[in-house]
């Protein structure tokens, strides 16, 4: 018998054992194929969103698309220049520079160690969301010599299911006064002009006050000078592009992209793509058992019907092969199904109420050449599983099979 008669005559045995066979088990056998699909699919579209969206809080309130710092130097002189420069180069959307000046707050008996930071407020907003943030006042204005705006870990806003409360002053909120240990050793009062809560630990401890307050205050041999300037990209442009590009302007100064300055957020990625593999070989394991049981079950209930086939002529090649054509029809719906399914109802309804994590809402996020792949692993699994009691089935004697030995 030739592969192409092997090939019909297997198609043809596959139709009509789903023409004549169980429709209660081939369904529950799409319906198996369904559910993994969805769960294989499930956990990494999550943590892919809860990866972007980890992603997005540290360059959005912490590293930008690119920090930049002064090689050999505590500052970057020159500033007002260089970031000119850096604004008008292509790829840019916004630059601003910040200074640290200040290394403790105190109100009404509580205090901390806190870095308080002088910026231009209109350039940060450019490149930050943190102004947007806000869940007590205003943000700052640029000639407010006396204004401080502090991050909910520090302020504690009385709301005492916060975490790290106990570590915060507790009762703060705009309008209050607070102290500034400076750099230089003195201390200054700011009153509070807002209280901003970007639900994500690493940026929630900020202080920041306009960049005024450095030239009556402290730091007056910083005039001119910032400590870091912190780049935001347009739509499309990658860190390393701006590399690239900004890179060539000064020799002077240190580039450092996101990736390089939050190890320990690379670290959290890292275990979410280890859960991922992990969580991803029990759903495939799971799928292969369910459809080896399911043929198996299906096989043992065939035996008769077999041996009458090979007793006729048909080639056991022919009933293997026409086996694993039906479970890969079976496993081919299931999947179709599966994902209709996650990309039409799961997905749509994660964003409209979408998953809260510390670090703020999370959605699933997913690729059509990772739905590819599931695809492509789950049928393989599907006609594995078929093949192997297929090949044993079909392997027993003709009388055996007919007397159901």
């Amino acid at each position: 018998m030739t592969a192409t008669r092997t090939l019909r005559v297997a198609a043809f045995l596959a139709g009509r054992s789903l023409a004549r066979g169980n429709l209660g088990v081939t369904m529950m056998s799409v319906a198996m194929i369904t559910a993994v699909f969805v769960s294989v699919m499930f956990l990494p579209s999550l943590i892919r969103g809860e990866a972007t969206a980890i992603t997005k809080q540290v360059t959005g309130t912490l590293t930008g698309d690119l920090t930049i710092t002064a090689a050999g130097a505590p500052a970057i002189s020159d500033a007002d220049t260089y970031l000119g420069q850096i604004r008008a180069t292509e790829g840019v959307a916004a630059a601003t520079g910040i200074t640290r000046v200040g290394t403790k707050i105190a109100h009404a008996g509580e205090s901390g160690v806190w870095g308080v930071e002088a910026i231009d407020p209109d350039s940060f907003a450019e490149v930050f969301t943190t102004p947007a943030r806000l869940i007590e006042g205003e943000w700052l204005s640029a000639d407010d010599a006396r204004g401080i705006v502090l991050g909910v870990d520090i302020a504690g806003t009385d709301l005492n299911d916060l975490r790290g409360y106990a570590g915060s002053l507790k009762t703060v909120h705009v309008g209050d006064t607070v102290d500034v240990t400076l750099m230089g050793g003195g201390v200054s009062a700011f009153q509070v002009r807002g209280i901003y809560r970007n639900n994500f630990v690493l940026s929630d401890s900020g202080a920041f006050i306009p960049g005024a307050a450095t030239e009556q205050l402290a730091r007056s041999d910083f005039a001119g000078s910032v400590e870091r300037i912190v780049v935001a990209a347009e739509p499309g442009v990658t860190s390393a592009e701006l590399v690239h590009r900004i890179g060539p302007i000064r020799s002077d100064v240190e580039l450092h992209t996101p990736d390089q300055l939050a190890g320990a957020i690379q670290d959290q990625l890292d275990t979410f793509d280890l859960i991922d593999s992990i969580m991803r070989s029990i759903s495939l394991l799971v799928a292969a058992i369910t459809v080896f049981i399911i043929t198996y079950v299906d096989l043992v209930g065939r035996r008769r019907q077999i041996g009458i086939e090979r007793a006729i002529g048909i080639r056991s090649s022919a009933i293997v092969t026409g086996y694993v054509l039906k479970s890969l029809l079976t496993a081919t719906v299931g999947t179709a199904g599966g994902w209709a399914l996650f990309r039409f109802l799961i997905m749509p309804l994660v964003e409209r109420h979408p998953f809260q994590f510390p670090t703020g809402p999370s959605v699933l996020e997913t690729s059509p050449g990772s739905a590819l792949q599931t695809v492509v692993i789950l049928l393989t699994v599907a006609a594995v599983s078929a093949l192997i009691p297929a090949v044993r089935t079909a392997q027993m004697r003709i009388l055996d099979a007919i007397w159901g030995n």
